[in-house]
């Protein structure tokens, strides 16, 4: 097979490994369930006397949704180490075993959490173990799509961590559907993450059979690398050493870490956040009723994630990435200061998920292109995965406000202007990067 036939097979099983990745982000419509299971649950509040939050006289229970996050937290935080722990295998050897490996520890991660009977055993198998594979996959499948596609990395890199962003809309109401054939909600929550954790990691190992990385000097059939006038050519290759030498990366940094805080909030407790929201307009007497509402809005976020992805992918290397990423913040904080406005319409709420969902998924689409313009694509793996650190900040930290801000007062409204604040200061970033690097074209203009 000619490389340039072969490479969009590789691409494809990247596409389908990574697919099945997106549990994690698609793992709200599984948090009610399973914090009932271990016993996470805490008296319900409403509003007493001078509005002050009180337990609920019915001794009513709810989940403790902070538990979750640090479960969700923990899942994405290890997703840098995964990639460095595998990265140098896979940017010196090939990226086969590496996806393996990640398959091996994300499908048995997930079967492994059907069996926990405490909150301990259920952060190491869901956060620890899945976390590390899907980091040890997805940054040896985004490296080899930016490598086989040079002449259109920012769509190649789109399209592979698209892939997470589809997964989280194809899987929910396959796990809804699992949930359901328990015979309670806590019986059929173990049931799925057994069932899915068997499936995934038969699909990732198998993907990964195509898995290699191209040929040192390869280049696509009539592709010819460009340098605009007066821009300085990008790093062919540097290393991580040199890499954090650079003002840049840590912008970079910072940029990416803001760009995850708003997106992560959301999709952590989609589901939760909204049946919050929408609790006028949903009959909150049939707990079934309320669970698909979640997982619809838990599947359209997704699908916009994907889509984002795709689309911004695209676009920045039409337009620009930093132009692209300045848009993103934009969009996404005047979605976010408008959120606690939207309480009670379905349809509004919809909207600004997908717009969320478009945002967080482009910031995801993009960041591996900008990586690899800025520092090179010859030790992508390893320097990816320390830049993908950035959204692991945002993990630890976003889904965590977002539960202890509705822990306290029962409302999602004050997060949200937090992350749109965040949002604001990723725009400021984004400008930033952008005149310096008017700054470097001038000076090469000059020299």
């Amino acid at each position: 097979m000619k490389l340039d036939t072969r490479r969009w097979l590789i691409l494809l099983a990247g596409i389908l490994a990574n697919l099945c990745q997106g549990a994690a982000y698609a793992s709200s419509v599984f948090a009610k369930p399973m914090l009932a299971h271990l016993g996470c649950m805490i008296p319900k509040m409403i509003p007493g006397p001078g509005g002050i939050k009180v337990p609920d006289p019915s001794g009513a229970m709810v989940p403790d949704m902070t538990k979750w996050a640090l479960a969700f937290s923990i899942n994405l935080a290890c997703l840098p180490i995964g990639m460095l722990l595998c990265g140098k295998l896979a940017d010196k050897h090939s990226s086969r075993l590496v996806v393996v490996i990640g398959g091996l520890l994300f499908g048995a991660g997930m079967f492994l959490a059907g069996f926990s009977n405490s909150l301990i055993m259920f952060y190491l198998t869901f956060g620890v173990m899945m976390g590390l594979g899907s980091g040890a996959a997805y940054g040896a499948i985004v490296a080899s799509a930016v490598r086989w596609f040079p002449d259109f990395r920012g769509l190649a890199s789109g399209l592979a961590v698209g892939a997470l962003g589809f997964g989280s809309f194809v899987i929910p109401p396959v796990a809804v559907r699992l949930i359901a054939m328990g015979s309670s909600p806590e019986t059929g929550v173990v049931l799925a993450f057994k069932v899915l954790g068997i499936a995934f990691l038969a699909i990732i190992v198998l993907a990964s059979l195509v898995m290699v990385n191209p040929p040192a000097d390869y280049k696509p059939a009539g592709f010819v690398p460009k340098v605009a006038a007066g821009k300085a050519a990008p790093s062919e290759g540097l290393s991580w050493t040199q890499m954090l030498a650079k003002g840049k990366f840590w912008l970079l940094y910072l940029t990416y870490a803001c760009g995850a805080f708003s997106g992560l909030m959301i999709i952590s407790q989609a589901s939760p956040i909204a049946q919050s929201m929408t609790k006028d307009i949903i009959n909150l007497k049939d707990p079934k009723a309320m669970a698909e509402a979640g997982a619809a809005i838990a599947a359209l976020l997704g699908l916009a994630n994907a889509a984002g992805r795709i689309f911004w992918g695209a676009v920045s290397d039409k337009v620009g990435r930093l132009i692209s990423l300045a848009f993103m913040f934009l969009i996404t904080a005047i979605t976010m200061f408008m959120l606690p406005k939207l309480v009670g319409s379905t349809g509004s709420y919809k909207i600004a998920a997908v717009l969320i969902g478009l945002c967080f998924g482009g910031y995801l689409g993009t960041f591996p292109s900008l990586c690899a313009d800025a520092f090179g694509a010859k030790n992508m793996a390893v320097n990816y995965g320390i830049l993908f650190s950035g959204f692991s900040v945002a993990a630890l930290v976003g889904p965590y406000v977002a539960a202890a801000i509705n822990k306290s007062n029962g409302s999602y409204a004050q997060a949200f202007v937090v992350a749109g604040v965040v949002s604001i200061a990723g725009f400021l970033l984004s400008i930033i990067l952008k005149i310096g690097d008017r700054k470097t074209v001038i000076a090469v203009k000059n020299q």
